[in-house]
Parts: structure tokens; sequence; C-alpha cells
């Protein structure tokens, strides 16, 4: 019983290791991910509707490019 609790701890540190290394490297590489994700075009029409549907984005970019 005693080692089943340890062996649990180390689990949850290794998660945990793991994890912060992953959140690095995503930070890290994190224009490198989106340039490849956006680089497909469906992917990338379906970020710029979807970000078209949100008020504040959408009324910026009306006015910055359709200023009348």
């Amino acid at each position: 019983m005693m080692f089943n609790n340890r062996n649990n701890d180390n689990n949850m540190f290794m998660t945990l290791v793991i994890s912060m290394v992953s959140v690095f490297f995503i930070y890290q590489y994190r224009y490198r991910l989106i340039n490849l994700v956006l680089g497909t075009r469906w992917i990338r029409r379906l970020a710029v509707s979807g970000a078209l549907q949100i008020p504040f984005i959408r009324d910026r970019f009306y006015s910055r490019f359709m200023p009348f």
C-alpha cells in the first residue's frame, strides 16, 4: 500500500514535468504553429469567419477597412 502512493506521486510529477515542457515549447514556437495551422485554406477560412462572428473584432475590422 505504501508503494502504491509513491508510484502515484511519481506519475503526477512526471505528468507535471511533461506538461511544463510542452507549454514551454508551444509558447516558444507559437507563431510557427499558428502559421502551420493557418496554412491550410479551410482552417484559415474557419478562423476568419469565426473571428468575424465576434462583434468587437468585426467592428474594428470594418472601421479600419471600410471607413464610411
